[in-house]
């Protein structure tokens, strides 16, 4: 058993429904003989009523129970209706269990991403890989979705609780660079509508943590209070020389609403814009390979609005190619020809050719001899030939466009 207090007093209530409404904060209805809430938001109506934004349709009369997060603190109260979804302020506010920390949502219209890699030599990324939506971020950890997981040489393995990412990349939160550091696996949720994975955080350097606070920031209700009334009432939680009334409940696990399941939507390129397709065309990429399907390669690159892609069969090729101009990415065949293109850009960077361009090596089977050779041309990723075009493309974007 634990004991949960109750707020009584009419006018602080009454302060925290009108701080809902002004923040305009997402809470939770239900009917009590039904276990699957509806979110909406509230809105005034007088004083002392308020009503509910988006609802089913709602008979006079009806008792309804309210849940809502405020202030990292979850309250529950129940209400009656007076009209369709119209309600007068509750009697009584339950409060339940509080937060240690505030963790900020993302909705799907966010492009807040994570990508995570679970070894590191230099440049060189190798085990097991993780790429997803975020859901949600704290000051600690954050919830990605379990989008694609898959392994980056020999088979994926199951997550698992206590697994741990060398390199975790967090892009698309907003007005914020790409935050790097690495992650611990908390814990893997596969049930429900959407799985996900809970990572801790570590290592972050001082601005990345500054980063996260200043996206956490905006989404605190940071002016919770000043709606309050100047007197503290005896049971209001917020005096702690008061004597809240106890009430005896049934301890029970955390709640969580859940939403409707919906089928994920398919994979979908990263969004192209004006700015983008400009600085795509611009760009100029170089494959040293005469294997038949770097051509294929090349023409998905081509289609995708890469112009400027230069194809090199030999070793003289590429010295003319890159004696012409400067590439912004290179593809390079672990073997062109009876040559080993490790000894061919050796051969390159004595002449000062392709230096500090970022190497992708194409490779037929990722081996413990391509692990070798990557590393020891600092190259920025390993693709094997039957892996799909789609797979490559948001590294390339990643590499050439950030």
């Amino acid at each position: 058993m634990e004991t949960q207090h109750e707020l009584r007093d009419g006018e602080t209530i009454r302060a925290y429904l009108d701080e809902l409404a002004r923040l305009k904060t997402r809470v939770q209805l239900w009917l009590p003989d039904e276990e699957k809430p509806f979110e909406t938001t509230l809105s005034h109506v007088s004083p002392i009523t308020f009503s509910i934004t988006t609802t089913p349709q709602l008979e006079p009369g009806q008792v309804l129970d309210l849940s809502f997060m405020l202030d990292a603190r979850r309250f529950k109260a129940r209400v009656k209706v007076l009209s369709s979804g119209v309600f007068r302020i509750p009697l009584a506010i339950a409060r339940g269990e509080r937060r240690a920390e505030f963790r900020c949502p993302f909705d799907r219209s966010e492009p807040a991403q994570a990508m995570a890699v679970e070894c590191r030599w230099g440049t060189v990324l190798g085990g097991t890989f993780l790429l997803g939506r975020v859901l949600d971020l704290s000051p600690h950890g954050l919830r990605v979705a379990l989008g694609e997981v898959g392994s980056l040489s020999g088979s994926g393995e199951n997550l698992k609780t206590g697994d741990r990412f060398a390199s975790i990349c967090i892009t698309g939160l907003p007005f914020t660079p790409p935050i790097h550091g690495r992650a611990r696996v908390a814990h893997v949720a596969r049930g429900g509508a959407e799985p996900y994975v809970g990572l801790a955080l570590e290592g972050l350097c001082e601005g990345d943590q500054r980063s996260v606070e200043l996206v956490l920031a905006p989404r605190r209700p940071t002016t919770f209070g000043e709606a309050f009334p100047a007197k503290k009432r005896k049971t209001d939680i917020a005096d702690e020389l008061g004597t809240p009334t106890p009430v005896k409940v049934k301890a029970k696990a955390p709640e969580i609403v859940q939403r409707e399941a919906v089928p994920p939507p398919p994979p979908e390129r990263p969004v192209t814009t004006a700015v983008m397709r400009l600085r795509k065309a611009s760009k100029k990429l170089l494959f040293l390979s005469e294997h038949a399907t770097t051509r294929a390669l090349a023409e998905a690159f081509r289609a995708d609005g890469f112009k400027q892609v230069v194809e090199a069969k030999s070793y003289l090729e590429a010295k003319t190619a890159a004696g012409q101009t400067r590439f912004d990415l290179l593809f390079l065949d672990i073997r062109v020809g009876r040559h080993w293109g490790g000894d061919m850009m050796k051969s390159l960077h004595s002449l000062d050719l392709l230096l500090d361009v970022p190497i992708i090596l194409l490779v037929d089977h990722s081996t413990d001899g391509a692990l070798v050779i990557a590393r020891s041309l600092e190259a920025v990723w390993i693709h094997e030939r039957g892996k799909p075009f789609e797979e490559l493309l948001p590294l390339v974007y990643q590499v050439v466009l950030e």
